[in-house]
């Protein structure tokens, strides 16, 4: 099964610096599908998109502008995660000073009390299937999801850099 290559080509460079260039097998990829779908049948109530903004919001009160990218949905399907999450009333919108057309975005209580509840469940769902491995396979899986978080953090800064006026 491990065997199978997508084709794709990883283009970047490596903590060395070099072109890594390696194909990823099929069951990597596969994987990460699975895996996204597998932790939003947790999220009672929550999709997946609405989860990474409500996250990505909860670390500071956030320009919509930028948050397209690091969220990784169009600005078009942005508008309609937060029409959602301000429905529900978890977002709460707010305009920036000097810019007519600038949303800032914070969380509601009852946003941070959906996003306490959603990671919670995720991390049960992921207890659950890291059951099935022992205790240096979870570790192993647990340190590889950090380094994945760490490179796709990288990613998104290095694809969708601060402009000065949303730094503000």
């Amino acid at each position: 099964m491990g065997t199978e290559r997508t084709g794709a080509r990883s283009g970047g460079a490596g903590a060395g610096g070099g072109d890594v260039g390696a194909d990823l097998p099929d069951d990597t990829v596969r994987t990460l599908a699975i895996a996204s779908r597998v932790f939003e049948r947790a999220l009672d109530g929550m999709t997946l998109p609405q989860f990474r903004i409500l996250a990505l919001v909860a670390r500071a009160p956030e320009r919509a502008s930028r948050l397209a990218a690091e969220a990784a949905v169009s600005r078009p399907s942005l508008t309609g995660v937060l029409d959602g999450l301000e429905a529900k009333g978890w977002v709460r919108r707010g305009e920036v000073d000097g810019d007519r057309r600038g949303v800032t975005l914070a969380l509601t209580a009852a946003g941070r009390r959906a996003l306490a509840a959603a990671n919670a469940a995720v991390a049960a769902r992921l207890d659950e299937v890291l059951d099935h491995v022992d205790a240096r396979e979870r570790q192993r899986c647990l340190d590889g999801l950090a380094v994945l978080g760490e490179a796709i953090r990288r990613d998104v800064e290095a694809r969708h850099p601060m402009r000065p006026a949303e730094r503000s």
